[in-house]
């Protein structure tokens, strides 16, 4: 027990009023230092001479590793990639009988259109004291690099699922917000798009439903299984494990939920629990600014050569010393994607399950 919970605890025993403002008050502009609870104090030992430094850092799949239209680094601020549609059937022909021939134009070439994809900009900042690092039973700047190299990769999930073009609060598919959070990039991604798609209201989850969310996706793609990936996040992923086709050995055999724990495909779909895919929407999809409506779960099913990417400028590492002080790690990186739905003839590539019953 440390010096201020010491006093805490005997004004305590003397019936003394203990008012919160007490506490130690965590300001948005706070480095990591020895006394901060919750910021990394913990990894500083008081009391004994080592302390064990527990990764408690769950494992989730990526997105961004299971598609393939990567356009690599160094694309400009924006660029216009093209798109190139199907050809027309042939037309049926007939034996040439008059002596004359001329060439007619028949409008059968392939259609053809563009997608924009426009840099995003992404800044991570973190300050640490001296004593912070020189007194950690853990390599913290290394910790901490390691650490932002993960909120990057993470960072670029959740911006392809929750990206929103829309700057106003109100209007965004994600709620109210201040500042400028990483969705508000000027483009849309995997719940807006699905949105626009027109959302399949599933009430209680079957497989049947799945299917329907499946069919939203135009039929020249629904047979390609290897390119269709189920998205969602844990609790509908739950009610999946829950269905009645795969829950019992008696219907799934050996892998059954209730055995394996676990559901890799559905229809032969790859299915992705994606960490910061919304847990909780109101009855549209979208996360609601009050509270209270967000009691339905969403999931998405994607034709994953649809989403096209790329860095304007990888991931990089700025460590500034600031004398007398401590320590700024600074991490920047420009990365911008775009959905082609329904470009050139293409059709639909993003269907949404909406209003699922938890």
């Amino acid at each position: 027990m440390d010096i201020k919970e010491l006093i805490l605890k005997a004004k305590e025993l003397q019936g003394i009023e203990v008012k919160e403002e007490i506490v130690e008050e965590q300001k948005a502009n706070e480095v990591m230092h020895t006394t901060n609870t919750g910021f990394w104090k913990e990894t500083v030992p008081v009391n004994v001479l080592l302390d064990p430094a527990l990764d408690m850092l769950p494992k989730y799949s990526s997105l961004i590793n299971l598609l393939p239209g990567n356009h690599g680094n160094n694309m400009p601020i924006s660029a216009k990639v093209p798109v190139i549609g199907d050809a027309n059937l042939f037309s049926g022909n007939a034996e040439w009988t008059t002596g004359a021939y001329s060439v007619t134009p028949a409008n059968e070439w392939p259609a053809t259109g563009e997608v924009t994809i426009t840099q995003g900009q992404f800044i991570f900042t973190v300050a640490l004291s001296y004593r912070e690092v020189e007194y950690s039973v853990v390599d913290i700047i290394a910790l901490v690099k390691d650490r932002i190299n993960r909120s990057a990769w993470r960072t670029i999930d959740a911006f392809i699922i929750n990206a929103d073009s829309t700057a106003s609060a109100s209007g965004n598919v994600n709620g109210t917000y201040t500042g400028s959070p990483y969705f508000t990039q000027g483009t849309d991604g995997i719940r807006k798009v699905g949105i626009a798609n027109t959302g399949v209201s599933v009430g209680t989850l079957t497989s049947a439903q799945l299917l329907a969310v499946k069919n939203v996706i135009d039929a020249w793609y629904q047979a390609d299984l290897n390119n269709l990936l189920f998205i969602t996040p844990a609790n509908v992923y739950n009610k999946m494990l829950a269905l009645s086709e795969v829950i019992t050995m008696d219907k799934f055999g050996p892998n059954a939920t209730i055995v394996a724990g676990v559901l890799a495909k559905a229809f032969g779909i790859d299915i992705l629990v994606a960490r910061d895919f919304p847990a909780l929407t109101n009855t549209s999809g979208l996360v609601d600014g009050t509270a209270a409506n967000n009691t339905k779960g969403s999931f998405a099913c994607i034709y994953k050569p649809a989403v096209q990417y790329g860095f304007g400028q990888p991931v990089k590492l700025y460590l500034k010393e600031c004398p007398g002080k401590g320590y700024e790690i600074i991490a920047t990186m420009d990365f911008g994607f775009a959905i082609i739905n329904n470009i050139a003839g293409t059709g639909l590539t993003v269907g949404l399950g909406i209003n699922v019953t938890l």
